[in-house]
């Protein structure tokens, strides 16, 4: 069975609204695009945001290939091993948010491998959103709802989500402990969190890249970024990563004990990170939560694989909310 919430429906209490711009039980309002629901509408946004929606509104990331339908999401999430252990890990019926969607090509992919999941995808950028929602219009996937609205005024009730992921939004923020705070406040007991984030260790590679590129007037060197070593890609695909990697207005690197500390403040347990992807196990099966030492070892290791880290030090923490 496949669960439609198409029409719109209120990502804060769940009621269908046809072509309401009000939501009958909440009283939430929104300007409706077609089946996006933008509760942002013509407010002006805080200036750093701005300048984020911005920067995404030229180069939306990650974009779509022409002619992308349903089939051919599925197939290209599927070569992506953590995406895999995300789509086994997450229940088949469960509610699932995914706060800083982009152009939303996760949720429509775990809406799409998962017909009876709920699944909403939120983002700050109308343009991103646009595409996304032309996606998921023209592939049908009619379980999923796309929402415009700035991270830190989510339209959404506190505890109301089962998996709730975050992966590449808060450190684009002016507060990121904020951010995770909040998206960490739509989780329900007992759910699960997958926070990714720019690691400082992690990332160290990849910041050297970045003054490297600077020095040659913004031209990174192709030799030390694996993703534009890679032959495969179009030169548009490697334009918006060079765009996302290197030019981005708004950039924080976070330390993962820091991070650690802020989800447990929010009520958060250990599950693991990612790296390493689960082999063999539920994504979300907990592990022992390594010690000073330990986490120490294991950000280093992040760090001596730069050269050929094609995520660039975009880590991920999984934490279940207790409950």
């Amino acid at each position: 069975m496949t669960i439609s919430i198409h029409s719109p429906t209120c990502p804060r209490c769940f009621t269908q609204l046809g072509s309401l711009a009000i939501c009958p039980t909440c009283g939430l309002e929104f300007v409706v695009l077609g089946g996006l629901l933008d509760h942002l509408g013509p407010t002006e946004r805080e200036t750093r945001a701005a300048d984020v929606e911005s920067f995404y509104t030229k180069s939306p990331f990650p974009g779509y290939a022409p002619g992308d339908d349903g089939p051919a999401l599925l197939d290209r999430c599927r070569k992506a091993p953590f995406l895999v252990s995300i789509d086994a890990a997450v229940p088949p019926t469960a509610r699932v948010l995914d706060a800083g969607c982009g152009t939303a090509q996760i949720p429509a992919f775990l809406a799409l491998a998962g017909p009876r999941r709920q699944v909403f995808g939120v983002d700050g950028c109308k343009m991103s959103l646009t595409h996304a929602e032309e996606f998921r219009a023209r592939a049908g996937v009619d379980n999923l709802q796309l929402v415009r609205a700035d991270l830190f005024d989510l339209p959404i009730e506190k505890e109301s989500f089962d998996f709730v992921l975050s992966r590449g939004v808060v450190h684009h923020t002016p507060d990121p402990d904020g951010a995770i705070a909040r998206v960490a406040s739509c989780v329900a007991p007992g759910g699960v969190l997958v926070l990714g984030f720019y690691e400082t260790m992690g990332r160290a590679f990849h910041s050297f890249r970045r003054r490297l590129g600077r020095l040659r007037g913004g031209k990174p060197f192709v030799a030390l970024d694996p993703i534009l070593r890679r032959r495969d890609l179009d030169d548009e695909k490697k334009r918006i990563w060079i765009e996302d990697q290197y030019l981005h207005p708004l950039e924080r690197i976070l330390p993962l004990p820091h991070v650690l500390d802020v989800l447990r403040e929010e009520g958060f347990q250990w599950v693991r990170t990612v790296p390493p992807v689960a082999s063999g196990a539920s994504l979300f099966d907990p592990t022992p939560e390594p010690s000073a030492l330990g986490l120490f070892s294991l950000r280093a290791g992040w760090m001596m694989r730069g050269l050929s880290d094609p995520d660039a030090g975009l880590i991920c923490v999984v934490a279940r909310k207790k409950g």
